[in-house]
């Protein structure tokens, strides 16, 4: 048998074209991987950013707003004494 320059422009033409094959498909599959771990971290930060805002949009309790309005009399209370403590000396 043979082996012409026509068959082996042939045979080369066809090693080049299941390399590229090869290549496509290892470029895919890399590209594939990254999406996913970028889906998976992207995934994480909405996790941690809607755990942030159900954090952020909780109400205050009635009791938390009844003591932060005695905190705030308090304060104002105390101004008033010491300024009476004050002028009565």
């Amino acid at each position: 048998m043979e082996i012409t320059s026509d068959s082996i422009g042939v045979i080369a033409i066809l090693i080049a074209i299941f390399l590229a094959i090869g290549v496509y498909v290892w470029q895919s599959s890399r590209s594939d991987a990254r999406l996913d771990r970028l889906e998976a971290k992207l995934e994480a930060q909405g996790d941690d950013l809607r755990a942030e805002i159900r954090l952020a949009s909780q109400r205050v309790s009635d009791s938390e707003l009844e003591q932060a309005r005695l905190n705030g009399v308090n304060s104002v209370l105390e101004r008033h004494l010491h300024t009476h403590d004050v002028a009565a000396d």
